[in-house]
């Protein structure tokens, strides 16, 4: 290649790999010469648009259902490189008007169920929460903690502590 192209090719990768990158397609890595395009595959396997089967075999997944926001998106549970990671859709999206936002487990199938709208709280003992949700769309992924028991949980919410609200369910489908 001359450098004029080489330097070409180059700087075309690095956009369509951080192009890549913000769409949600893995890029495997592969020499400079082989078609890039022929090397991008959706990230992680599960039931909503956005994922395929790149990471690991799903362990649970699931598809968010509306409780106090309109919702759409769903999600995975996959082991990647001996970690349990939940990983949420490219398609998803909840409330971004909503504060304190947490993505948290509860041990219930049926969590909303002792609950009444429009806000669907949750009394305290019966859920634990993964961590803050980092954005109301898009892809996203939690790295669970090992001492975390996942068998003793049935589902996955997106909840409001502020304001102890839920915006959305799913059970956890095997």
């Amino acid at each position: 290649m001359s450098t004029t192209h080489n330097t070409l090719f180059r700087s075309g990768a690095l956009t369509l790999i951080t192009a890549a990158a913000l769409s949600g397609i893995a890029v495997h890595a592969a020499p400079l010469a082989a078609p890039l395009l022929a090397q991008m595959s959706p990230t992680m396997g599960g039931p909503s648009k956005g994922m395929g089967m790149g990471m690991g075999a799903a362990m649970a997944q699931g598809s968010f259902i509306k409780a106090e926001a309109p919702v759409s998106g769903g999600f995975t549970i996959s082991e990647e490189g001996g970690k349990k990671v939940l990983t949420f859709s490219s398609d998803f999206k909840t409330n971004d008007m909503a504060p304190d936002l947490k993505v948290i487990f509860s041990p219930s199938a049926t969590p909303l169920a002792a609950t009444k709208s429009p806000g669907f709280p949750l009394k305290a003992g019966t859920y634990t929460i993964l961590a803050p949700l980092k954005s109301s769309k898009g892809a996203q992924s939690y790295v669970i903690p090992a001492s975390f028991d996942l068998k003793g949980q049935k589902s996955v919410l997106i909840w409001c502590k502020k304001f102890n609200a839920t915006m959305a369910w799913s059970p956890l489908k095997p």
